[in-house]
Protein backbone atom coordinates (compact mmCIF):
# COMPACT_ATOMS: atom_id res chain seq x y z
CA UNK A 1 0.00 0.00 0.00
CA UNK A 2 1.03 3.79 -0.45
CA UNK A 3 1.31 5.80 2.69
CA UNK A 4 -0.34 8.53 2.69
CA UNK A 5 -2.86 11.22 4.85
CA UNK A 6 -5.23 9.09 7.54
CA UNK A 7 -8.36 11.32 5.81
CA UNK A 8 -9.93 11.98 9.06
CA UNK A 9 -10.07 7.82 9.57
CA UNK A 10 -10.04 7.86 13.09
CA UNK A 11 -13.70 8.77 13.29
CA UNK A 12 -14.02 4.96 12.15
CA UNK A 13 -14.13 2.20 14.85
CA UNK A 14 -14.01 -0.54 12.34
CA UNK A 15 -10.48 -0.61 11.81
CA UNK A 16 -9.88 -1.88 15.85
CA UNK A 17 -11.12 -4.75 17.35
CA UNK A 18 -12.72 -8.14 16.53
CA UNK A 19 -10.55 -10.36 14.29
CA UNK A 20 -8.34 -8.00 13.83
CA UNK A 21 -6.78 -8.77 17.17
CA UNK A 22 -6.10 -12.23 16.94
CA UNK A 23 -2.09 -12.77 16.12
CA UNK A 24 -3.22 -15.80 13.79
CA UNK A 25 -6.10 -16.22 11.14
CA UNK A 26 -7.52 -19.04 8.56
CA UNK A 27 -8.58 -18.79 5.61
CA UNK A 28 -10.34 -22.21 4.51
CA UNK A 29 -10.80 -22.97 0.59
CA UNK A 30 -12.82 -25.69 0.38
CA UNK A 31 -13.22 -26.15 -3.63
CA UNK A 32 -9.44 -26.44 -3.62
CA UNK A 33 -9.25 -28.03 -0.34
CA UNK A 34 -6.77 -25.79 1.50
CA UNK A 35 -6.52 -23.94 4.16
CA UNK A 36 -4.63 -20.61 4.62
CA UNK A 37 -2.81 -20.06 7.78
CA UNK A 38 -2.02 -15.91 8.49
CA UNK A 39 -0.05 -14.28 11.04
CA UNK A 40 -1.15 -11.04 11.69
CA UNK A 41 0.85 -8.19 13.45
CA UNK A 42 -0.37 -5.82 16.62
CA UNK A 43 -2.79 -3.54 15.49
CA UNK A 44 -1.82 -0.02 16.03
CA UNK A 45 -2.66 3.04 15.20
CA UNK A 46 0.12 3.34 12.32
CA UNK A 47 -1.51 0.37 11.27
CA UNK A 48 -4.26 2.59 9.70
CA UNK A 49 -2.90 6.23 9.26
CA UNK A 50 0.19 4.52 6.91
CA UNK A 51 -0.76 2.12 5.18
CA UNK A 52 0.95 -0.75 7.08
CA UNK A 53 -1.82 -3.92 6.25
CA UNK A 54 -0.08 -5.80 9.20
CA UNK A 55 -3.77 -7.57 9.93
CA UNK A 56 -6.32 -8.78 7.70
CA UNK A 57 -8.93 -6.28 6.36
CA UNK A 58 -12.77 -6.99 5.77
CA UNK A 59 -12.44 -7.43 2.28
CA UNK A 60 -10.14 -10.25 2.21
CA UNK A 61 -12.85 -13.01 3.50
CA UNK A 62 -15.09 -12.09 0.11
CA UNK A 63 -12.03 -12.26 -2.13
CA UNK A 64 -10.43 -15.53 -1.06
CA UNK A 65 -13.69 -16.94 -1.44
CA UNK A 66 -14.39 -15.42 -5.11
CA UNK A 67 -10.96 -16.91 -5.91
CA UNK A 68 -11.41 -20.67 -4.33
CA UNK A 69 -14.98 -20.52 -6.14
CA UNK A 70 -13.78 -19.17 -9.32
CA UNK A 71 -10.83 -21.10 -10.10
CA UNK A 72 -10.70 -24.35 -8.16
CA UNK A 73 -8.68 -26.43 -8.16
CA UNK A 74 -5.66 -25.35 -10.54
CA UNK A 75 -7.21 -22.84 -12.53
CA UNK A 76 -4.36 -20.14 -11.94
CA UNK A 77 -1.71 -22.81 -12.87
CA UNK A 78 1.06 -21.16 -14.69
CA UNK A 79 -0.09 -17.86 -14.35
CA UNK A 80 1.81 -15.00 -12.79
CA UNK A 81 0.43 -12.73 -10.53
CA UNK A 82 0.88 -9.93 -9.16
CA UNK A 83 -1.16 -8.38 -5.38
CA UNK A 84 -0.77 -4.92 -4.71
CA UNK A 85 -0.75 -3.65 -1.23
CA UNK A 86 -0.54 -7.09 0.18
CA UNK A 87 -0.47 -6.76 3.27
CA UNK A 88 -0.04 -10.09 5.22
CA UNK A 89 -0.24 -11.66 1.70
CA UNK A 90 -3.64 -13.90 2.49
CA UNK A 91 -4.74 -13.02 -1.08
CA UNK A 92 -2.14 -13.80 -3.08
CA UNK A 93 -1.14 -16.44 -0.81
CA UNK A 94 -4.59 -17.80 -2.14
CA UNK A 95 -3.76 -17.53 -5.64
CA UNK A 96 -0.28 -19.41 -5.08
CA UNK A 97 -2.95 -22.21 -3.78
CA UNK A 98 -4.32 -21.87 -6.82
CA UNK A 99 -1.23 -22.91 -8.78
CA UNK A 100 -0.10 -19.45 -9.61
CA UNK A 101 3.33 -17.90 -9.63
CA UNK A 102 2.95 -14.84 -7.32
CA UNK A 103 4.57 -11.49 -6.36
CA UNK A 104 3.64 -9.85 -3.11
CA UNK A 105 3.85 -6.11 -3.13
CA UNK A 106 3.89 -3.34 -0.64
CA UNK A 107 5.48 -1.09 1.59
CA UNK A 108 8.87 -2.14 2.98
CA UNK A 109 8.43 -1.81 5.95
CA UNK A 110 5.30 -4.29 5.89
CA UNK A 111 7.07 -6.76 3.41
CA UNK A 112 8.54 -8.88 6.52
CA UNK A 113 5.02 -10.14 8.20
CA UNK A 114 3.91 -10.94 4.11
CA UNK A 115 7.45 -12.80 4.17
CA UNK A 116 7.10 -14.49 6.70
CA UNK A 117 3.18 -15.86 6.52
CA UNK A 118 4.51 -16.82 2.36
CA UNK A 119 7.64 -19.06 3.53
CA UNK A 120 5.28 -20.77 6.32
CA UNK A 121 2.70 -21.74 3.40
CA UNK A 122 2.93 -25.27 1.45
CA UNK A 123 3.16 -22.86 -1.88
CA UNK A 124 6.23 -20.92 -0.68
CA UNK A 125 9.09 -21.78 -3.73
CA UNK A 126 6.09 -19.48 -6.17
CA UNK A 127 5.96 -16.88 -3.88
CA UNK A 128 8.49 -13.99 -3.84
CA UNK A 129 7.58 -10.61 -2.38
CA UNK A 130 8.81 -6.98 -3.60
CA UNK A 131 8.77 -3.55 -2.36
CA UNK A 132 6.29 -1.14 -4.27
CA UNK A 133 5.29 2.38 -3.24
CA UNK A 134 2.78 3.49 -5.65
CA UNK A 135 3.97 6.93 -5.42
CA UNK A 136 7.45 5.86 -7.73
CA UNK A 137 7.64 7.06 -10.66
CA UNK A 138 8.03 3.78 -12.46
CA UNK A 139 6.49 0.25 -11.56
CA UNK A 140 9.59 -2.22 -12.28
CA UNK A 141 9.63 -4.20 -15.30
CA UNK A 142 9.43 -7.60 -13.68
CA UNK A 143 5.58 -6.69 -12.46
CA UNK A 144 4.40 -5.60 -16.10
CA UNK A 145 4.28 -8.49 -16.97
CA UNK A 146 1.62 -10.05 -14.57
CA UNK A 147 -1.67 -12.76 -15.69
CA UNK A 148 -3.75 -11.46 -13.42
CA UNK A 149 -3.19 -8.16 -10.39
CA UNK A 150 -5.13 -8.80 -7.22
CA UNK A 151 -5.98 -5.45 -5.05
CA UNK A 152 -7.71 -6.42 -1.95
CA UNK A 153 -8.84 -3.34 0.16
CA UNK A 154 -6.29 -0.86 -1.15
CA UNK A 155 -8.99 1.80 -1.96
CA UNK A 156 -9.59 3.64 1.52
CA UNK A 157 -7.60 6.71 1.18
CA UNK A 158 -8.39 9.20 -0.97
CA UNK A 159 -4.77 10.87 -1.30
CA UNK A 160 -3.32 7.19 -2.75
CA UNK A 161 -6.16 7.09 -5.42
CA UNK A 162 -4.68 8.66 -8.32
CA UNK A 163 -0.83 6.54 -7.40
CA UNK A 164 -2.68 3.44 -7.24
CA UNK A 165 -5.00 3.75 -10.47
CA UNK A 166 -1.35 5.03 -12.23
CA UNK A 167 0.00 1.88 -10.95
CA UNK A 168 -2.89 -0.30 -12.12
CA UNK A 169 -3.04 1.61 -15.74
CA UNK A 170 1.32 0.88 -15.58
CA UNK A 171 0.47 -3.02 -14.79
CA UNK A 172 -2.34 -3.14 -17.58
CA UNK A 173 -3.43 -6.58 -16.37
CA UNK A 174 -6.99 -7.70 -15.44
CA UNK A 175 -7.30 -6.71 -12.03
CA UNK A 176 -9.81 -8.81 -9.27
CA UNK A 177 -10.28 -5.54 -6.92
CA UNK A 178 -12.44 -5.83 -3.01
CA UNK A 179 -12.98 -3.23 -1.06
CA UNK A 180 -15.83 -2.78 2.31
CA UNK A 181 -17.41 0.92 1.43
CA UNK A 182 -16.71 3.41 3.68
CA UNK A 183 -17.74 6.66 2.64
CA UNK A 184 -13.98 7.33 1.61
CA UNK A 185 -14.97 8.65 -2.32
CA UNK A 186 -14.69 5.11 -3.70
CA UNK A 187 -16.31 6.59 -6.81
CA UNK A 188 -13.84 8.85 -7.43
CA UNK A 189 -11.02 5.95 -7.45
CA UNK A 190 -13.53 3.75 -10.15
CA UNK A 191 -13.77 7.01 -12.82
CA UNK A 192 -10.39 7.33 -12.68
CA UNK A 193 -9.63 3.66 -13.52
CA UNK A 194 -12.73 3.33 -15.53
CA UNK A 195 -10.77 5.21 -18.33
CA UNK A 196 -8.28 2.35 -19.16
CA UNK A 197 -10.26 -0.55 -18.05
CA UNK A 198 -13.50 -1.63 -18.15
CA UNK A 199 -15.29 -2.41 -14.83
CA UNK A 200 -17.60 -5.34 -14.27
CA UNK A 201 -19.08 -6.06 -10.95
CA UNK A 202 -19.23 -9.49 -9.17
CA UNK A 203 -22.77 -9.63 -8.38
CA UNK A 204 -23.25 -12.07 -5.62
CA UNK A 205 -20.35 -10.37 -3.28
CA UNK A 206 -22.41 -6.94 -2.90
CA UNK A 207 -24.48 -9.18 -0.58
CA UNK A 208 -22.33 -9.11 1.84
CA UNK A 209 -20.84 -6.08 2.38
CA UNK A 210 -17.99 -6.19 0.20
CA UNK A 211 -17.63 -4.77 -3.08
CA UNK A 212 -15.41 -6.79 -5.72
CA UNK A 213 -14.96 -6.03 -9.38
CA UNK A 214 -13.30 -7.16 -12.52
CA UNK A 215 -11.02 -4.37 -13.90
CA UNK A 216 -9.98 -5.34 -17.84
CA UNK A 217 -7.75 -3.08 -19.68
CA UNK A 218 -9.42 -1.81 -22.71
CA UNK A 219 -6.99 -1.72 -25.04
CA UNK A 220 -5.80 -5.59 -23.78
CA UNK A 221 -4.25 -6.86 -27.05
CA UNK A 222 -4.89 -10.93 -25.85
CA UNK A 223 -7.97 -12.67 -25.07
CA UNK A 224 -8.99 -12.88 -21.55
CA UNK A 225 -11.54 -15.01 -19.94
CA UNK A 226 -11.66 -13.02 -16.47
Amino acid sequence: MAGGSSESDEDGAWQTGGEKTLDRREFVMPHAGATLHISQGALSHTTWSTGAGTVVWEAADATVRHLDTSFAPNGLRGKRVVELGAGTGVCGIACAALGATVVLTDLPEVLPIAKSNAAASPWHERISVQPLNWADAAVPDALTCADLVVACDCIYQPAAYGALASVLAALSSPCLIAWRPRGKREADFLAQVTTAFALERVAHAQERETSLAWLRPVDAKINSTW
